[in-house]
């Protein structure tokens, strides 16, 4: 039991870290509150001010009053001018709109009429609602108690002093209750608001990576044979006259699964899809279409292919891995200026890679 009311009270139902990351947020609630509440007692003690002059009965509290307005707009300044965002002005401000009720409900008790000191009371409910946490709420109102012992035991007859007094620490209470319950609201608030939002990044990430992998491969994150399909599909019935399609294939792959691993193979794998990207700047034109097969469908002349299939050799010449140096790619063209179909384009690119393919197998084996 004793746990659970510790709990309730500190707001250990919600974790540590949710608190302090939505804290800044309760708190910045909390000071709009305060900014609002100090000016509705500015334009309070003004009024009372403005009354002095021309009432007696006012002119005897004349001083609380600029006492009181003094601390109030205080109060505003900190939560307004300058770094408003600066959230540890909350207690200092709530502070001075306590101490200018405080002590003008005692000034007022002690010389005008003292049962206008319930208004003082029931007005305490309000500012300790500000305050975002319960042991501040609990700080305020025992200073309030020692404050008022401290004044108001000397100008009240006793009767006065122990109704006031009473009547205080109920109020007080309530509002330090009403104002627990209320941050905690906040901050359940404030929780649930920033988990959705969470929430909802995350099930937009996880969407977009479901997105991304329907259409490319993981492990080189090139298009895949499901984006290979719809590009071909879209070119079938549209071929720009400068369209080029090159089939390339690793060589030693199987021979590197065999002797050292398959790790050693998605090496050769991601590296030889390194050196497409290099020489094919733009990756939506290189295509993953099998195990260690790889499609490029690019606009250009066939000079141009030529420039990029050479600096492919070079590239993979130089490079360097794990378990292997250097990559070597098979590989075969054709281009639109020599056929007129795609499925014909598609063959004789496939061929010329098989034939390159066996060629260089021909030139190890001598």
């Amino acid at each position: 039991m004793l746990k659970k009311i510790a709990d309730e009270l500190l707001f250990c139902s919600f974790g540590r870290a949710d608190i302090m990351r939505v804290r800044p947020q309760v708190r910045e609630k909390n000071l709009k509150f305060i900014r609002i509440w100090s000016a509705i007692q500015i334009v309070y003690w003004l009024f009372c001010l403005c009354m002095s002059m021309r009432d007696e009965a006012y002119l005897r509290c004349r001083v609380i009053y600029e006492v009181s307005f003094a601390l109030c707009t205080a109060a505003l300044i900190l939560t307004v001018f300058p770094g408003s965002k600066q959230t540890w002005r909350i207690l200092p401000a709530a502070i001075a709109t306590e101490a200018s009720l405080l002590c003008a409900g005692v000034f007022i008790a002690r010389n005008l009429a003292p049962k206008t000191i319930m208004v003082f009371a029931s007005v305490l409910l309000a500012p300790i609602m500000f305050i975002n946490s319960t042991m501040q709420s609990a700080v305020i109102l025992l200073a309030d108690i020692i404050l008022f012992s401290l004044v108001g035991r000397r100008g009240m007859d006793p009767d006065t002093y122990g109704w006031t007094l009473t009547n205080m620490i109920i109020f007080s209470s309530v509002g330090a209750l009403t104002g627990h319950f209320i941050n905690k609201d906040r901050f359940e608030r404030c929780i649930f608001a920033e988990s959705a939002v969470r929430y909802a990044e995350s099930a937009a990430k996880i969407a977009e990576l479901q997105t991304k992998y329907a259409y490319y491969d993981q492990m080189t994150e090139l298009r895949n044979r499901r984006s290979y399909a719809e590009k071909l599909d879209a070119l079938a019935n549209d071929i720009p006259p400068d369209c080029c399609v090159i089939m390339a294939d690793v060589n030693g792959l199987k021979a590197m699964n065999d002797t050292l691993g398959h790790e050693a193979g998605d090496e050769l794998i991601i590296g030889s899809a390194e050196c497409l990207k290099q020489c094919f700047k733009d990756t939506d034109q290189i295509y993953r279409i099998g195990g260690d097969e790889f499609c490029v469908i690019m606009n250009g002349s066939e000079k141009q292919v030529e420039e990029r299939l050479r600096q492919m050799e070079e590239i993979g010449r130089r490079w360097k891995g794990e378990y292997a140096d250097g990559i070597s790619l098979s590989y075969g063209f054709a281009s639109a200026e020599e056929f007129t179909d795609l499925d014909g384009m598609l063959k004789a690119a496939d061929r010329r890679m098989y034939e390159f393919k066996s060629n260089y197998y021909m030139k190890r084996q001598k």
